[in-house]
């Protein structure tokens, strides 16, 4: 698999079932994220749909071009934690590092 510099996470439900309020919950798991990525803080944007199933949309403000791969697949791992009744889709662009080619 390709690594990704990721822009956006969405997470959904699994099995029809809602997602529940995610509020407290990202903003607990961003501060996790932050003091692990340092570099990032304040990067990171939220949001959840208001209607069902309650989709949840993590991603990177204007002037971030993304997260590097290490602290994408360190979020992406907080998000599965968190939601383990949803799937969380990474997207964003490939990484490609220097000497790979």
């Amino acid at each position: 698999m390709t690594p990704l510099k990721v822009v956006t996470f969405w997470v959904r439900p699994l099995e029809g079932q809602p997602l529940p309020e995610a509020r407290a919950l990202l903003e607990g798991l961003l501060a996790i994220f932050y003091e692990a990525f340092p570099e990032y803080a304040g990067v990171l944007t939220f949001s959840q749909s208001p209607r069902r199933p309650g989709y949840v949309f993590v991603y990177v403000n204007q002037g971030c071009t993304g997260l590097l791969p290490m602290a994408g697949r360190f979020l992406q791992k907080l998000l599965q934690q968190a939601f383990p009744q949803g799937e969380v889709r990474p997207y964003g662009r490939a990484w490609l590092e220097l000497g790979s080619e």
